[in-house]
């Protein structure tokens, strides 16, 4: 009888244990006691050196408030690095500032006035310049030399003689040069032998 009372014990011991193990939250997620704290929406605690720090320290109490343990007077700077950012220049009083804004402002358009009444000063001188420009362009022309004149005269020769037309700075159009001075000079020759022969026969006659 009390052997059967031993076991009658452990049986509903054993049966309670595995439902008490049963009930037990099994995390899957496999995340850092840090991460599943933020996850919940809790305030992780500080762990890590860089967290120290006034910036780290400054965002901590701007995402959770007074319930980070932020102490609110370690924020604000310290007296010398005020007067170093006075030094540098770095803020502005909001009325010296809204004063610089208006002045450059003022700025901004006094130039942009100043450069508009130039455009319309130009604008009004456009016609006469225009003028001289292309008179000069046109005395340009009538100023050039024989030389040029006579070079210019002898490219459009070569050209329309070979039938096609090619940039004077090409090294072959100086070929073409020689051979077409080489044939007019030829030519030349030949012309003057037929005028000699022409006369020694009228002489003849």
């Amino acid at each position: 009888m009390q052997r059967r009372l031993l076991t009658a014990i452990r049986y509903f011991s054993s049966n309670a244990a595995e439902q008490e193990a049963s009930h037990v939250k099994v995390d899957v997620s496999y995340m850092r006691p840090r991460h599943r704290i933020m996850a919940s929406g809790g305030i992780p605690p500080v762990q890590f050196e860089f967290e120290r720090d006034r910036i780290s320290r400054r965002e901590r109490f701007g995402k959770y408030g007074l319930a980070s343990g932020v102490a609110v007077e370690e924020l604000f700077p310290t007296v010398e690095e005020i007067e170093e950012e006075q030094a540098l220049g770095l803020y502005h009083e909001l009325n010296d500032a809204l004063k610089q804004h208006k002045e450059l402002q003022q700025k901004k358009k006094v130039a942009e006035e100043a450069r508009l009444a130039e455009l319309e000063k130009n604008l009004k001188k456009y016609p006469s310049i225009l003028a001289k420009y292309e008179a000069g362009l046109i005395k340009q022309e009538k100023e050039k030399d024989e030389k040029e004149l006579a070079l210019e005269k002898r490219i459009r020769e070569i050209q329309e003689y070979f039938g096609y037309w090619m940039d004077p700075k090409d090294p072959r159009f100086e070929v073409m040069l020689k051979q077409k001075e080489e044939e007019e000079k030829k030519a030349a020759k030949l012309a003057k032998r037929q005028e000699m022969a022409k006369k020694k026969f009228a002489e003849n006659v």
